[in-house]
């Protein structure tokens, strides 16, 4: 998941389905914004690792808080192994260095943020998620995905809709 941008419901929401679906490891690509998050995550019992993204600002504040709920934060940039897989999990606020690491072929699996909008395209072998934004009012469609490390598969699931804030300046 990624860009929450405050979206306590909207992280609940994503957590009760990645329970429902048997999720083995959460991994968040920025922008959660506050540290206050961490509670929505305590009891949770579902590893999470996180990065870093431009809106986050208290950056310590964060990390602490998640290391108290059992979250780990990457920094910037993190490299996992899960289910076989050489995954990398950043934001994605500069668009170069995202099609770098793609290009690079070092990863099995990018999951990147940052832009709010969901995709899942393959380039070679690597596997480019971005599992759209949970906050919502961007794109006016929250969402997750879930990977399925054994077959590559994505799901993309919505949360919900939203009025962009577009729609709403026009009101």
């Amino acid at each position: 998941m990624s860009d929450a941008h405050d979206s306590i419901q909207g992280v609940r929401d994503a957590l009760r389905i990645f329970l429902s679906k048997r999720v083995d490891l959460v991994l968040f690509a920025g922008d959660m914004i506050g540290s206050g998050n961490c509670y929505t995550f305590e009891g949770f019992g579902i590893p999470i690792k996180l990065v870093f993204g431009n809106n986050d600002g208290d950056r310590v504040g964060l990390a602490r808080e998640f290391a108290r709920v059992g979250g780990e934060y990457l920094g910037d940039f993190g490299e996992i192994e899960a289910g076989g897989l050489k995954i990398a999990l950043m934001h994605g606020t500069e668009e170069p260095l995202v099609r770098a690491v793609v290009a690079s072929q070092l990863y099995d699996v990018v999951v990147r943020g940052h832009n709010h909008h969901a995709e899942v395209t393959r380039h070679g072998k690597t596997l480019l998620v971005n599992p759209g934004e949970i906050w919502g009012y961007f794109t006016g469609r929250s969402s997750i995905a879930i990977l399925d490390t054994a077959s590559l598969n994505v799901e993309i699931i919505e949360l919900g809709r939203f009025k962009t804030f577009r729609e709403i300046l026009k009101e």
